[in-house]
């Protein structure tokens, strides 16, 4: 029976030992790692050398920085008291020491505080946003957007309407993303490509990959910069028309904008303005080339203001 009891401790102290994690140290922690700096933009190996630790007992870790921006990968433990990871530090990482977090299998947390410092780099190469590449129907006061970094002190952003930017229609430097071009500058109809590169204290980055888009080929034309004394949406002339009909409103302050046509349905078969739109009178035109004849309606909504009127096209 003594004999049966003892093999029974011993499966029980071989088991739980087996199953739990073995510190030597009630608090247990990371001594430090090397390299303990690296630059924004780079990815490098790293050592994490643990104090009173007895890693072997677990078969894997995961390792985390505080804040966003760094990541490691490919953990592997080489003893008792020594981990390996790669580092991946984001360009546009934020320069500022980070803080090591080692988890084991057995939720065991080993940490140090600024751990790992991030070093300034030059600028990462900006990723273009909006609008879409090869994006059609645009209206001429496009905003154009790319990715932000927090320590870029300019973008320089070139326009052309050729992809080798052999003459450029817009050149200049501009402090921050986004940048919305003026409602009058781009011509209708035309195609633009586009592309930034940033620069910071240190230097400036390469172009960006290029982009493109076109300009819709009907667009608002400001008639008047007298300041109107009240919304208005005017009746469109000419009505009925066949396909195409010029659409008059005015504005008293700046506003953002939306005009629609609805068909007797109430669905929404056309946008032709949804912008921010200074104080003024404008015009636009509604062309129902590939719309079936029928009566329509022209909606304007801005802030404080609805106005619908019905016209009709008769083909």
């Amino acid at each position: 029976m003594k004999k049966i009891l003892v093999s029974f401790l011993l499966i029980l102290f071989f088991y739980s030992n087996s199953y739990s994690q073995s510190v030597k140290k009630l608090d247990p922690a990371v001594k430090y790692i090397y390299p303990d700096s690296g630059y924004q933009g780079t990815n490098f190996p790293i050592t994490i050398i643990g104090l009173g630790t007895e890693w072997m007992v677990s078969n894997y870790f995961q390792i985390f920085f505080d804040t966003t921006g760094v990541t490691a990968t490919f953990n592997s433990l080489i003893n008792d008291t020594t981990l390996t990871a790669t580092v991946y530090i984001d360009g546009k990482a934020i320069t500022m020491p980070r803080g090591i977090y080692v988890l084991d299998k057995f939720t065991n947390s080993f940490t140090k505080d600024s751990a790992l410092r991030v070093l300034l780099s030059l600028p990462v190469v900006p990723t273009l946003i909006l609008p879409p590449d090869n994006a059609t129907n645009q209206l001429q006061n496009v905003m154009l957007l790319w990715d932000s970094n927090a320590y870029v002190t300019s973008f320089r952003v070139q326009l052309s309407t050729d992809s080798s930017f052999s003459i450029t229609k817009f050149d200049s430097s501009v402090a921050n993303t986004p940048l919305q071009m003026r409602p009058d500058f781009l011509e209708l109809g035309m195609k633009y490509f586009w592309r930034v590169k940033a620069t910071n204290s240190l230097g400036t980055s390469e172009w960006s990959s290029i982009r493109s888009f076109t300009i819709r080929t009907i667009g608002i034309n400001q008639i008047s910069t007298e300041i109107p004394s009240d919304y208005k949406l005017f009746n469109n002339y000419p009505n009925p028309f066949n396909p195409a009909t010029k659409i008059r409103f005015q504005i008293p302050r700046t506003s953002y904008v939306e005009i629609k046509i609805f068909d007797i349905t109430g669905k929404t078969v056309k946008t032709l303005i949804e912008q921010l739109l200074k104080i003024g009178m404008y015009e636009t035109v509604f062309d129902a080339s590939s719309m079936p004849s029928g009566i329509y309606f022209v909606k304007m909504q801005t802030e404080g203001y609805s106005g619908i009127n019905r016209i009709a096209l008769i083909r």
